[in-house]
């Protein structure tokens, strides 16, 4: 007996040595850009810079994480625990692929990191799984922190009344200096050109949510024509806009405060809502994105609150929050339509199976359809009445172009004369296409979109496009990695402060130097690992596919699609024209992302039910 529990032993030392020196290898391992065997006079040669390559630098830092690792597998994994219910295999796998992918875009633009040599792969296939085992690992031991929480105080404490108030009058306090400083708002290079549509310096235009840009144009207007300053107007706005970030955040709050999370929990949210870079940057910046993810962030608030108890339909107070909720985000993003329409049908599909037409399914279907009918009813009207001219369709196909664009520099000598002329009747000439090619945005490509475009000649390009896929999909794929990939790694930065170039209101800040300071504020954040990752698009995403996972594992499914808002933004993000290094398509993940597992911390299991 003991000989064998001595054997079982050895095998479990061997295993954790294992472990440890795969995931020391994944956390040290460094790519190189590929090398060929005709580089060399010998194949010996070749095959001994290969090793050489292969093993790396094995110094100091190497043996540093190896001893780590072996102690985190040998102590703190066993003194944690297993969870109920562990991660499923699939996910860690997934995070670690992303890492390594986001990695190698990143630095060089394509996948040769990963697939680009054979002495490359081999080094992805053992970092993805040293990176797996310690992803794994990681996220099963969150599961047992998880499972073991207390999440719930009875207890009265500060937040027990009024937490919205409270919270929103904090949130106002945080933000209001930035915005000071930032006198009279920074504005991105989108904000420009909406305020320069309503002060008469350009048509409108539905490229632009037009109810955003009647908005902050408006108030910029009546600034000028009430104060003679626009700036005074701008200012008046992004205190509107401000108002409207601090309510949502708040919101969260006050809801989760009431029912029960800890005081400590409470406390810790509005601490990462007060210094976390990004939200005070937002709330000091004209962007559509952020009163969009606002409301966005109140219609997950209301999807989570009626997929826990849907005879609150039956409330005129909060339907009516709830359509109004949904008006807006119809309103102040073109693709808005998108997220209330198809979570709005896959919730009626569920009420309908689980509560019937007369419980729920009626009551939530008048309220998807009055909100998608007054919204574009609104929509409508507004563009009537300020004559706004048609949107590109072209923006609905940015990835398409890019991987067009990519085919062309890659296989040019390949095309067709019939691909030719269908590429050339919606893009133009394909040897500018190609050489307009740029992997981290589709704005150059898609600038050469011809809007004269017909419906025929779009489709006739989308074959060829398909011909394209089926003849060379390693092109497709990779033109879709280079578009996507920084969604999905949080090793990737985020640059969250805009600093364009624009003169249709003030730049610079209350004072000389007061917006370099604030640059110089906002960058040493992103830098420093605390605030640079909470902040982080690809960490929000992370967190969203790790939540649903543990949702659907420990009885809590029924919430998942709470969530549903948050993946149609993910998949608005992977359409968007490219990652760029702003998050500002994902802030409805990033703000939004936090009260979900509140909630679902604070929700009973559906066996409960």
């Amino acid at each position: 007996m003991k000989q064998l529990l001595d054997k079982s032993e050895k095998r479990t030392l061997w295993i954790r040595l294992i472990a440890a020196f795969l995931s020391a290898y994944a956390l040290s391992v460094t790519f190189h850009a590929p090398f060929a065997w005709f580089h060399f006079e010998e194949g010996v040669d070749y095959a001994i810079a290969s090793v050489y390559e292969l093993l790396g630098d094995y110094d100091f830092s190497f043996l540093l994480r190896f001893v780590l690792c072996g102690v985190y597998y040998g102590f703190l994994e066993e003194k944690l625990g297993r969870p109920k219910k562990p991660v499923p295999v699939w996910l860690p796998v997934f995070f670690s692929l992303t890492l390594l992918t986001g990695r190698s875009y990143q630095q060089i633009g394509s996948w040769g990191f990963c697939f680009g040599s054979p002495v490359n792969f081999v080094k992805f296939i053992l970092a993805l799984a040293g990176g797996s085992l310690l992803l794994g690992s990681m996220l099963n031991g969150l599961c047992v922190i998880l499972e073991k929480a207390q999440c719930m105080d009875n207890e009265p404490h500060f937040w027990s009344s009024h937490g919205f108030g409270k919270a929103f009058a904090i949130l106002c306090a945080a933000y209001l200096p930035f915005l000071i400083l930032a006198f009279p708002g920074n504005v991105c290079w989108d904000a420009a050109g909406q305020i320069q549509q309503a002060v008469g310096e350009s048509g409108y235009s539905l490229h632009h949510p037009l109810a955003h840009t009647l908005l902050m144009g408006g108030a910029v207007r009546l600034g000028e024509r009430l104060l003679g300053s626009r700036d005074a107007g701008l200012f008046c706005y992004m205190l509107l806009q401000l108002a409207g970030l601090a309510a949502a955040l708040a919101s969260t709050i006050g809801v989760l405060a009431r029912r029960g999370l800890r005081k400590g929990l409470l406390w810790a949210l509005l601490l990462i809502y007060c210094v976390t870079p990004v939200y005070s940057n937002m709330a000091s910046t004209a962007l559509k994105d952020v009163p969009y993810a606002s409301a966005v962030t109140g219609y997950v608030i209301c999807l989570a609150l009626l997929l826990e108890e849907p005879r609150r339909l039956k409330s005129l107070r909060f339907i009516t929050g709830f359509v109004l909720l949904q008006i807006c985000v119809i309103l102040l993003r073109n693709n808005g339509i998108y997220v209330i329409l198809f979570s709005g049908l896959v919730i009626l599909a569920l009420f309908l199976k689980k509560y019937g037409w007369r419980e729920a399914g009626g009551l939530f279907l008048g309220a998807l359809a009055g909100s998608l009918a007054a919204g574009e009813l609104v929509l409508f009207l507004l563009a009537q009445v300020c004559g706004a001219s048609a949107g590109s369709m072209g923006e609905a196909l940015s990835l398409p172009f890019q991987q067009t664009a990519r085919y062309l520099q890659a296989y040019g000598d390949q095309v067709t004369e019939e691909e030719r002329e269908a590429i050339e009747a919606v893009l133009g000439d394909i040897q500018e296409l190609a050489g307009r090619y740029d992997p981290d945005s589709a704005d150059p490509v898609k600038a050469q979109f011809r809007k004269g475009a017909s419906t025929g000649e779009i489709l006739a390009y989308l074959k060829q496009w398909a011909h394209g896929l089926f003849r060379h999909p390693g092109v497709y794929v990779e033109a879709f990695l280079a578009h996507t990939y920084g969604w999905f790694s949080p090793e990737v930065n985020n640059s969250i402060r805009y600093e364009a170039e624009y003169d249709v209101v003030s730049r610079g800040g209350l004072f000389p130097g007061a917006e370099k300071l604030l640059i110089f504020y906002y960058r040493f954040a992103a830098r420093f690992t605390p605030l640079g990752i909470l902040e982080n698009i690809g960490f929000a995403v992370w967190g969203l596919f790790f939540l649903t996972c543990w949702q659907k594992r420990h009885g809590r499914g029924r919430l998942a699609a709470a969530g549903l808002p948050l993946w149609i933004s993910l998949l608005v993000c992977m359409a968007s024209p490219g990652f760029l290094q702003h998050a500002r398509y994902g802030f409805p993940i990033l703000f939004s992302i936090l009260f979900l597992y509140g909630f679902t911390l604070t929700a009973k299991g559906d066996e409960g039910r």
